[in-house]
């Protein structure tokens, strides 16, 4: 057995320099180097629940790979010391980057490239076969970057409105569509909260991989299943929302709360993994010229080891100091992120658990409380607010909402919401901060909607550290002019990523924000006057709400040489 050139590492069994490897001992050296930063990034994606199903996917996983080693021959042929190279100096650059930056995400990415980096160099072509399977599924539960996973999960929403509500037409259901809302009479249905089927579609899609890849399915017999178990997702969302509105319809039964919707989602759960096992099982009958790999399988023999011959010699020693090193480097950084993460928190989490303790008085500038409605746990948990608080108040007829959203990871564009509502942007502008404003920034948003009723919508959002994130500069999603740069194209999502690097950590860090806005429609629009109105309610209630949850610290008593000159 050769050894590699590059990375020298030991095959020869004839005069080894140490006892050989074992897979646990491989394992332990993966721990040790990706060890704090993956275990955060699974601690993060946990708080997402589109992706809770990820210890179903490392499961499957496992399994996956246990048939694929038991399966490859032995002794391993190790990979081309040329690739070895260039694949771990790219893993340990990457790692490093995620280390210094305490990115989970990127950790994670660094991670799964490292599997296929050490596959190639101990095992070669055959072992980096025998485990791709299950690297497939590990890919499954990796959020992808600039949020486009929210993205498209907005797009399967519109989807499953468009197709819901002609659906609903069909029934002769009377329905008014608007934005991601169908209503019919005594029913408003927000597609995105009652439609948790769509949450599910990374479970399915996933549970797609195992089972085509477990039965040995090509590549493009695994690309059709994959499309056709998206499009019954997506038909079956349709047909629970219909279905829904026309037993409300009719009979005055909600589907859309309660034990009933957790029922029928885990009846639609059931009817999707059977559907994938039924379309594999037509589909192999039907493409004969794809059918599943030969159920011949290499046998290996069971009583020689994994790593025979291979011994922790020359590049694998260094990668394992490096990767040691790596981890030292993370758990310091780890570290000095959550120390100075909670050092710089202003806001105690603790507070902010529902319970309705945030009061607005009676009346603030003129305008009367004339309605409240407690905070009511949402089900998808931090991604768009836990809990919101809302305030209604009344000046000559005009009514303002004022709420307070909380908490949620990283920064929403609140305009994203009012467009699935059914509204259009007209205009946005940025109000910066100032000492008239209490030094709050706040985004100003005009929004008009069929029927000639225009709004106007003033939201601020602050993170737990205090900082209220629509001044530009820094980690804003705003630029100058007030854009947002998250929510742009492609392009300007990938430069607003870039010019964050420096102030933040990845897409799914556990930082919490909170939000409050108002907002107040009249036909044809508020005059000047009201307007002015309003932005006084907003500031008043702004600062009212804020005192209540963002930790007021005591100024520093200065020195006598600071205040004294003669000292």
């Amino acid at each position: 057995m050769r050894a590699h050139k590059n990375l020298p590492m030991t095959h020869d069994s004839e005069e080894p320099t140490s006892g050989g490897m074992s897979p646990i001992q491989l394992a332990l050296i993966a721990l040790v180097g990706f060890g704090p930063l993956v275990a955060q990034f699974l601690f993060n994606l946990w708080q997402f629940d589109t992706y809770q199903f990820f210890p179903l996917a490392l499961a499957g996983a496992a399994v996956l790979a246990k048939r694929g080693l038991d399966e490859v021959s032995r002794p391993l042929e190790p990979g081309s010391g040329l690739l070895t190279f260039p694949l771990m100096l790219g893993v340990l650059g990457l790692l490093g980057t995620a280390a210094v930056m305490w990115s989970p995400w990127l950790g994670a990415v660094a991670f799964l490239l490292a599997l296929l980096a050490f596959a190639w160099w101990l095992g070669g072509w055959g072992l980096f076969k025998a485990l791709f399977p299950a690297w497939l599924v590990l890919l499954t539960i990796l959020p992808p970057p600039l949020k486009l996973d929210t993205r498209f999960a907005l797009l399967l929403q519109e989807w499953a409105t468009a197709g819901s509500s002609y659906l609903i037409a069909l029934l002769g259901i009377p329905s008014l569509l608007t934005g991601l809302i169908i209503e019919i009479p005594g029913q408003r249905m927000l597609v995105e909260e009652a439609c948790s089927g769509v949450n599910s579609i990374l479970f399915m899609t996933s549970a797609c991989v195992f089972f085509a890849i477990w039965q040995r399915r090509g590549a493009f017999f695994l690309a059709l299943l994959y499309a056709l178990t998206i499009a019954c997702v997506l038909a079956g969302n349709s047909v629970r929302i219909t279905f829904g509105a026309w037993i409300f319809f009719h009979h005055r039964i909600d589907l859309f709360t309660g034990w009933r919707h957790e029922a029928v989602g885990l009846v639609l759960t059931a009817t999707y993994l059977t559907f994938i096992v039924a379309a594999d099982s037509i589909l192999a009958r039907i493409f004969t010229t794809h059918p599943a790999l030969p159920t011949e399988k290499p046998e290996a023999k069971k009583s020689e080891p994994l790593l025979t011959g291979v011994y922790f010699e020359g590049g694998l020693k260094f990668v394992t100091i490096m990767l040691a090193v790596l981890c030292l480097v993370q758990l310091v950084r780890g570290w000095d992120f959550h120390f100075r993460k909670e050092r710089a928190q202003v806001i105690n989490p603790e507070w902010m658990d529902g319970s309705a303790k945030f009061s607005l008085p009676p009346q603030i500038a003129g305008w009367d409380l004339v309605s409240e409605a407690k905070p009511v746990p949402k089900k998808a948990a931090y991604e768009d607010g836990v809990y919101s608080h809302i305030w209604q108040y009344k000046k000559d007829g005009l009514i303002a909402t004022i709420s307070l959203d909380y908490p949620f990871f990283n920064y929403h564009d609140v305009t994203v919401c009012y467009r699935n509502a059914g509204w259009e942007i007209s205009e946005t502008k940025l109000k910066a901060a100032a000492p008239g404003n209490g030094m709050i920034p706040c985004m100003e948003v005009a929004l008009a909607r069929e029927g000639g009723l225009k709004a106007d919508l003033f939201y601020s959002t602050v993170s737990e550290s205090g900082i209220w994130l629509e001044e530009p500069g820094k980690s804003s999603p705003y630029d100058e002019e007030g854009n947002p740069l998250a929510e742009g194209d492609l392009s300007s999502r990938l430069e607003n990523r870039l010019r964050q690097m420096p102030y933040s950590s990845e897409a799914y860090e556990q930082v919490l924000n909170y939000r409050i806005q108002l907002l107040a429609a009249a036909r044809g629009g508020l005059g000047t006057e009201q307007r002015r109105q309003v932005e006084k309610l907003f500031r008043e209630a702004r600062l009212a709400l804020a005192d209540q949850f963002i930790e007021k610290r005591p100024t520093p008593t200065p020195t006598p040489a600071e205040t004294d000159p003669e000292i």
